[in-house]
């Protein structure tokens, strides 16, 4: 546990940190990328705002926000940079799980800490034993995005059925950073500042207390805040978040630069011609709707949380929709940016050079990626029955 002593946090004070946060964030993108993580000093400050706990209950040690509002706080940092933004949001993402699917006594002991943050990856290469008070583990995860930070890493393990004829049981399993190893894997052209190393285990020992199922369980935890379990659509959120955040900031630095450009031809603003105007703003309007779409879905969600009911399956496989559409088009809107801002945007170290690398990351992760409207087309169109994939 860490015992450095930390002020006490609450939802006011992240909202008044946010904008010296995402200023920092800004400012060092360029060495976060670099570095390829985020600085430790940052992610601390982080931390010590409690911006990795958004989500959870205030009786849990987290600030107790809305679903919709973390969603905005999530946005604001990915806007100043991706990385950023991302790997927060997979630190909520994975407290909130927590909170609502692991055993109170794996609860109580992660959120012990204050400055807890579990990294991890459903993308398994590992040797699991069963033993009688938990699973011994060794391999490695791919992609745990904020691992150099992180408290507790791992993920998620396949387990053998209970029954012939049942499928596998899918369970995460998680263990103290102390003990496991993190292979420096991570060098991608996009999003290199999350540090989203492998993580190995050799022959760790898990104790069951610190499993639970996922991504097929059920919630443990009182609504609202149980509303996050069963299903993949809370983590799909985070890609989302991070899409529209840098997708903002791209419109943005595109009419920056534009601003005092003159045609050589014929002496009038660049940002004034038609074609200019007509990309930016067609690219306005796709952003909008993008983030309605979202704020719509997660407020729908979040309301059914409150009132102490899961969310419908046509509730979460509208939130699946609309944060693959916010991915995909979120990239788009950062391609239409790059190419109206013309030579001036092809700079290794500029901004839109660098949303372009960001953007062309998530658009391949398995909950926002093309795919995700097949899964949710054949439960629309009653082909299929909801499952956890959704």
């Amino acid at each position: 546990m860490n015992t450095t002593p930390t002020p006490s946090i609450s939802l006011a004070g992240l909202e008044a940190a946010l904008p010296d946060l995402a200023a920092e964030a800004r400012a060092r993108a360029t060495e976060f990328e670099t570095a390829r993580r985020l600085a430790p000093d940052f992610a601390l400050k982080l931390k010590r705002a409690g911006a990795f706990k958004v989500l959870v209950p205030v009786k849990a040690g987290g600030l107790g926000a809305t679903l919709p509002q973390w969603f905005e706080l999530m946005m604001a940092l990915a806007e100043a940079d991706a990385s950023t933004g991302w790997v927060t949001g997979h630190a909520n993402i994975t407290a909130g799980l927590i909170h609502a699917s692991a055993e109170p006594r794996f609860g109580a002991e992660f959120f012990a800490d204050p400055l807890a943050f579990a990294a991890w990856s459903n993308l398994p290469k590992v040797q699991v034993k069963e033993e009688e008070k938990g699973l011994r583990i060794s391999g490695s995860w791919s992609f745990e995005s904020g691992c150099t930070e992180a408290t507790f890493v791992g993920g998620m393990v396949m387990l053998p059925p209970l029954a012939e004829g049942r499928p596998p049981r899918m369970v995460a399993a998680l263990a103290p950073v102390a003990e496991a190893t993190i292979e420096e894997t991570w060098d991608p052209i996009g999003l290199a500042g999350t540090g989203s190393h492998d993580v190995r285990f050799d022959d760790v020992f898990v104790p069951w207390h610190r499993t639970f199922p996922w991504p097929a369980g059920i919630s443990v935890a009182k609504y609202p805040a149980g509303i996050f379990a069963p299903g993949t659509w809370f983590i799909s959120t985070g890609t989302a978040a991070t899409h529209l955040g840098l997708a903002r900031r791209a419109l943005d630095e595109a009419r920056a630069l534009l601003k005092g450009k003159v045609d050589r031809y014929t002496g009038k603003p660049v940002l004034e011609h038609p074609s200019t105007l007509r990309s930016l703003e067609a690219a306005e309007g796709l952003w909008f709707a993008c983030r309605a779409g979202m704020r719509e879905a997660l407020s729908a969600i979040w309301q059914s949380a409150e009132r102490g009911a899961p969310a419908t399956a046509e509730m979460r496989v509208d939130v699946r929709v609309a944060t693959a559409t916010a991915v995909q088009q979120g990239a788009a809107i950062v391609r239409t940016a790059y190419d109206v801002a013309g030579a001036a945007a092809i700079h290794r170290g500029g901004v839109l050079q660098r949303l372009l690398r960001d953007a062309s990351c998530l658009t391949h992760h398995a909950s926002a990626n093309q795919a995700a409207y097949e899964l949710t087309g054949r439960v629309r169109c009653g082909f299929d029955k909801l499952t956890f994939r959704i």
